[in-house]
């Protein structure tokens, strides 16, 4: 609630869209995100976290953290984006996004238009086209320092390549301006001495957390939030209390 507060007085509203709109979870958002979006002035890359130790002295200061998801589906060989969702680590701003693609089936693409409601006309407003820049914008103004995600090698190309078709100025894209954290390879290289990468899945089993509804890229997010609540704790003091 103190974050919301802050948010509001700050000059942000909270909004929760209905299922009208393919965004689909309660988000802090800016007054508007509908105009260009500009790159932070003046905000140095954060310093990279190579250590598990670096992780948690992270986790457990001052940064802000953005956890990021994408969901893909596959046309033309390549991947596409259908979904992405995002939260700052420990606070109360979230976001969901699904995307309309005309490559996708018909059967997907007819789903989506009953599932928000919005007529064949609109559709393309819902496209990675016309949302990837105000996503760009919404993260501007969550001003994350770190970006978190559980492998972001396909994440980060996919979003690379719509930027590139959309000419968006490289300084605005946050994947490249914003220090990230791959939490999937820290892990295998601290954890596993650098063997083949554990999925989300099995790595959530392996910490014994309550299940998720891996695959979806809302519940992917949560999930990796809990694997950084682990990693926040000092360990070896937690087992002498």
């Amino acid at each position: 609630m103190a974050e919301q507060q802050r948010l509001q007085e700050a000059g942000y509203a909270p909004i929760h869209f209905s299922s009208l709109f393919p965004i689909s979870q309660y988000i802090m958002v800016g007054q508007n995100l509908n105009g260009p979006a500009v790159a932070p002035v003046g905000r140095a890359k954060a310093a990279p976290v190579e250590s598990l130790t670096q992780l948690r002295a992270v986790l457990n200061g001052s940064a802000r953290l953005l956890i990021l998801d994408l969901e893909f589906f596959q046309a033309d060989n390549q991947n596409h984006i259908f979904q992405l969702a995002g939260r700052i680590y420990g606070q109360a701003e979230k976001f969901n996004y699904y995307f309309f693609n005309s490559q996708q089936t018909d059967a997907r693409q007819l789903q989506f238009l009953r599932r928000y409601d919005v007529p064949f006309s609109q559709a393309q407003q819902y496209t990675v086209k016309y949302q990837l820049p105000r996503i760009i914008k919404l993260v501007a103004s969550l001003a994350p320092d770190y970006l978190v995600s559980w492998d972001n090698s396909q994440d980060f190309k996919a979003l690379q390549r719509a930027a590139n078709r959309l000419a968006l100025p490289k300084q605005n894209r946050f994947w490249n301006t914003i220090q990230a954290i791959d939490l999937e390879k820290l892990v295998a290289q601290q954890v596993w001495n650098g063997q083949k990468a554990l999925g989300l899945k099995k790595m959530c089993q392996l910490l014994n957390l309550p299940p998720f509804k891996f695959h979806q890229a809302q519940h992917d997010v949560r999930a990796i939030e809990a694997i950084l609540k682990f990693y926040s704790l000092d360990l070896s003091r937690e087992l002498l209390l």
